[in-house]
């Protein structure tokens, strides 16, 4: 696909991950469209060049999700989900609230977005869609167990997709190790991450956009997949 004027909207995108994706479709002539929450002040900072959407996955009706998108923002040609919540809790201990909570930042919305905007670029006959998974998608984190077991949602939600929208819309995810570290992460927990990932490094920015600059523009001839980028931590 050449990227030139294509519409994009990417979830979760004033800050960290997001931000960086949507600055590289900029640069690279996108119509970009960026989602937040909390992230206000980031997100204008991108105002002057591109659309900003405000909306809590957490709360908001999808019947207004979609009224908001179709009268705000209209159509697009690009799919990012990446919004997530990442909340710390040991299983036994997980309630009620923080499980819907995640189910439906990590994966309900994504779902509902893709069923949405997937409709729309298979009528106009082309259209991209990326989720953002986790590697704790094939691996829970026991400590974030909710979000771990709607990652492996997403995943599934990937390839079910990659079936529903063919041939018009190719449906990937990208399962990102460490990347950046959470910003409260102490020095001596982010050490003990390295020590697990057999590169002994993060990831870089840049091996993550190519991936992305992959999936979007490289290649039409993949769908349904996943990509795992995490110097072999999964293994």
């Amino acid at each position: 696909m050449d990227l030139k004027n294509k519409r994009v909207f990417i979830t979760g995108a004033a800050r960290r991950l997001g931000k960086q994706i949507a600055l590289h479709l900029l640069k690279a002539g996108c119509d970009v469209t960026i989602h937040y929450n909390h992230s206000s002040q980031d997100a204008e900072a991108f105002r002057s060049d591109c659309r900003v959407f405000q909306a809590d996955f957490s709360a908001i009706l999808i019947t207004e999700l979609k009224k908001r998108i179709d009268a705000e923002l209209g159509a697009f040609d690009i799919l990012i989900n990446n919004a997530s919540s990442f909340q710390r809790s040991p299983w036994n201990e997980v309630n009620e609230q923080l499980w819907d909570h995640e189910f439906a930042v990590n994966l309900k919305v994504p779902f509902f977005l893709s069923q949405h905007l997937g409709h729309q670029m298979k009528q106009q006959g082309f259209g991209k869609i990326i989720n953002m998974a986790d590697i704790a998608a094939f691996r829970s984190y026991l400590n974030y167990l909710p979000y771990s077991l709607a990652k492996s949602g997403l995943v599934a939600m990937t390839k079910a997709l990659a079936r529903a929208l063919a041939p018009q819309v190719q449906v990937n995810a990208i399962a990102p190790g460490t990347i950046l570290f959470p910003d409260d992460m102490s020095r001596e927990d982010q050490e003990r991450v390295l020590a697990k990932i057999p590169a002994h490094r993060t990831g870089t920015l840049q091996e993550l956009l190519h991936v992305v600059d992959f999936l979007l523009s490289d290649v039409d001839y993949m769908s349904g997949q996943i990509i795992t980028l995490d110097g072999g931590r999964s293994l």
